[in-house]
């Protein structure tokens, strides 16, 4: 007990620079998409960062707010570079480095998911190879609370989920391959899922208006509504249909297979 508070007492002690500038630094990493220090897990003294005001500003609110994270998720999120458009104006090396505009992502697989089954009411099954205590995954599980890497699934291994053998950031793929786009656009794994949505389920057996029903399905999706020329092309599209379920399967599903709901921009 004694040895654990020392270890902890060192960790934060302001003689150690290297714990709060480590935490900083991946936390804008992971906001923003590439670390002041670059690569997160490859901070030393031969390996400066790009902006040393900025990392020296972050670790002393760290330490100042007595280590607290929210703190610091408040203060990026709140900042001028988060809210950058992510369509670049200088397309140079530079530019990327020095934070000029906020960089396209694919969604971690874990987020995916847990995204996929959240708006379509549905859960994911996660398993074990490894003989634990706990094996299998009870229903509900989200998978960015998964706390093992031997704990998985099929689309977790598709869509670049470390096996955190080495513990490095490095480890993660998150570039979409075309076995990934074929998993979205016609597996029966995601087609089940939105089938058998809780939402396409309610929508289908109420009298709500085909505008009002792309409407809803934009918001619970990609969290706004639909531009007008959107709704206009979703209506001229899916009016011919004489299955209501069906164009309410259609349009969740071209949803779900679109850049803005697969990427952070």
């Amino acid at each position: 007990m004694r040895s654990s508070r020392s270890f902890a007492d060192w960790l934060i002690s302001p003689t150690n620079q290297w714990f709060a500038r480590s935490i900083v630094n991946r936390i804008w990493a992971w906001l923003i998409g590439r670390g002041i220090v670059h690569e997160p897990d490859d901070i030393r003294p031969d390996n400066p960062p790009v902006n040393p005001p900025l990392l020296a500003y972050l670790e002393h609110e760290l330490v100042q707010s007595n280590y607290d994270l929210k703190h610091i998720y408040r203060l990026i999120l709140n900042s001028h570079v988060y809210h950058l458009s992510c369509v670049p104006r200088d397309l140079s090396p530079a530019a990327r480095e020095n934070f000029a505009f906020y960089p396209i992502r694919r969604l971690d697989a874990e987020v995916l998911i847990d995204a996929i089954n959240q708006i379509t009411g549905t859960s994911e099954k996660y398993i074990s190879a490894i003989p634990e205590p706990f094996t299998v995954v009870p229903e509900n599980f989200r998978a960015v609370a998964l706390p093992d890497a031997s704990i998985t699934s099929s689309f977790l291994e598709l869509f670049g989920r470390p096996p955190r053998d080495t513990g490095l950031e490095s480890e993660r793929n998150n570039r979409i391959t075309p076995a990934q786009r074929l998993h979205l656009i016609n597996s029966t794994h995601i087609n089940k899922k939105i089938e058998t949505s809780y939402i396409i389920r309610q929508l289908s057996q109420t009298n709500v208006p085909l505008p009002q029903a792309i409407k809803i399905l934009y918001l619970n999706i990609l969290s706004r509504y639909p531009t007008e020329p959107e709704l206009n092309i979703a209506i001229t599209h899916l009016s011919h249909l004489p299955d209501k379920r069906q164009w309410l399967t259609d349009i969740c599903w071209a949803l779900i297979n679109s850049a803005e709901f697969l990427y952070r921009h």
